[in-house]
Order: structure tokens, then C-alpha cells, then sequence
């Protein structure tokens, strides 16, 4: 056999590149119980042996840079938040004014959603409290004055935009001086401030995103600019439009219900071109 022949032949079992220790794997794989679709070992190596060998690294690399926020912190959040929140008291003779806590979005997005689990991490789940809790259509029947208290619920902001196009709908049926907040489980500071800045909304949430916890950003030192060039080829495969995530964010953060948009493409997108370990959509895309 020639060495042009042998350059050519599939490469034998033991050429392989390992792709991971066990020791990574079945690290990996504990830390990610939390997701409500926990990424088996068969799972993880699947995705690693989308990068090329020189690029695996770079898988290695991100997956210990995931952060699973788990339903058991996502409610202690929401607790925290809530009793944060002057005048709010669960005894009526200590609470200041009305109160109403509404999810953000329609039905299907994630608000309404959240909102069950601000309820039942408050223990406020029982029928007594079912007056409490309203949709935003309700509002303007609810003739609000500035004693009253608005409340919104949802999980992420990753650059701020929704919450600031959605304000000056909920300033339009609220109509009236009475104190409204946004409840996140996590905010980046872009969003935070952009939250601040043009909205009304007191905001609160239990984790905030600094600029390094954008993989891209200067700040972020954890990738090489080849690195972090190479990443962003994996991620025009798995989502052309935002290979960095929606909104550029560039994010690792995965919540136990569903990973943000805002993620990494590479560590959520489910179609035949690419299958990350954590998927929005649990069904692949067409």
C-alpha cells in the first residue's frame, strides 16, 4: 500500500479521537439533571462528534460553561422576589392596596406558564387567591389608581426588546399611576438596563447575566478568537439567522422548562442539521 493509500483509507477504531473521558461524561450529565430533558451520555457524545477533532475542545469547553437553572431555584427566586416587593403582604390587614399578577404574553409563550410557578412557590395556589391572578385584558376593567400594584411574570430577558415593545401596550391598560414590576428568573445586564430605561417597570430578578456570559464579548476570555470564530460557524449550521443566539447574547444559560432563544443555536437547535443536548423543541423542526 502506497502513503497515498494509506492517507485515503476511513480511518481504523483506534484512530479515533476519544471524544470525552468517561469521568467528563458522567460529570456532565449529573450536572445537567435539572433540564427537563437530562442529555444522556449517548446524547452528549452524538453532539461532540458533530465538531471537527481539532474542535473538540470547543465542545468540551461549552458544555462546562452550561448553567441549568433548576425549578427548585427558579421558585426560590420568585419567593425572594415577591417578598421583596413593598406593601405585598399574604394578610390582608398588612397588604397595601390591591394587588394582581399577570403573565406576560399570550397563551403558549412562556409568562402564563411562569405564573403557575410564581403561584405555587408562593403558596398561593388556592382558590382564595384566584382574583389575584388576571390576564392583561383584564386590567382596564380593574380601574386601578395608584394604590394598586401590578405584577409580571415571566422568565428571561436576554436583550430587553419584548419587555420594552410590550410596555407601552401594558401602560395602556394598566392607565392609571398604580406601581408595576417585571419578575424575571434571570435578566442580562443589556436587558436590565434597557428594562430601566424605557420602561416604567420596577424590575427583579435572581440572576443577572454579565457581559461575560456573552461567549463573543471581549469580557468573555474562556475561547480563543478562533475559537470563538469556529463556534460561530458550528452555529450558522444550526440556526442561520442567529448563529450567536437571538439578539447576538451568546449565552450558555439553560432553564429547567425550556432553553432562551437567546442560547447558543449550538446547544439548542433540534433539526436534521444539527441536534444540540438541549432542545427548545423536544420534536425536531422540519
Amino acid at each position: 500500500m502506497t502513503a497515498t493509500e494509506e492517507g485515503k483509507r476511513a480511518p481504523a477504531e483506534n484512530d479515533k479521537v476519544e471524544l470525552a473521558s468517561e469521568e467528563q461524561l458522567v460529570g456532565w450529565v449529573e450536572r445537567f439533571s435539572d433540564y427537563r430533558h437530562r442529555p444522556s451520555k449517548k446524547a452528549l457524545l452524538a453532539w461532540l462528534e458533530r465538531f471537527l477533532p481539532e474542535h473538540v475542545i470547543i465542545g468540551h469547553k461549552l458544555l462546562d460553561a452550561v448553567q441549568v437553572v433548576s425549578e427548585m431555584e427558579i421558585h426560590q427566586g420568585y419567593k425572594d422576589a415577591l417578598a421583596d416587593l413593598g406593601g405585598w403582604s399574604k394578610s390582608a390587614k398588612e397588604r397595601a392596596g390591591r394587588w394582581y399578577f399577570v403573565g406576560v404574553g399570550s397563551a403558549g409563550e412562556s409568562g402564563p406558564a411562569m405564573l403557575r410557578m410564581f403561584r405555587e412557590a408562593n403558596g398561593l395556589t388556592s382558590d382564595s387567591w384566584q382574583s389575584f391572578f388576571i390576564t392583561a385584558k383584564d386590567l382596564p376593567r380593574l380601574a386601578l389608581s395608584a394604590f394598586d400594584h401590578v405584577v409580571f411574570v415571566d422568565d428571561f430577558a436576554g436583550t430587553g426588546n419584548q419587555m420594552v415593545d410590550y410596555w407601552p401596550i401594558m401602560e395602556e391598560l394598566v392607565a392609571s399611576e398604580a406601581k408595576c414590576y417585571l419578575l424575571l428568573t434571570a435578566v442580562t445586564t443589556d436587558a436590565a438596563k434597557a428594562i430601566k430605561d424605557k420602561t416604567e417597570l420596577e424590575l427583579r430578578a435572581s440572576i443577572t447575566l454579565e457581559k461575560c456570559k456573552n461567549v463573543f464579548s471581549e469580557e468573555c476570555k474562556i475561547f480563543t478568537d478562533d475559537e470563538k470564530a469556529a463556534l460561530e460557524k458550528y452555529g450558522k449550521i444550526a440556526w442561520k439567522d442567529h448563529p450567536r443566539g437571538f439578539g447576538g447574547c451568546g449565552l450558555t444559560l439553560v432553564l429547567s422548562h425550556k432553553t432562551p432563544n437567546n442560547t447558543l443555536p449550538v446547544l439548542h437547535a433540534n433539526h436534521d442539521r444539527w441536534e444540540g443536548p438541549f432542545p427548545r423543541n423536544l420534536i425536531k423542526a422540519a
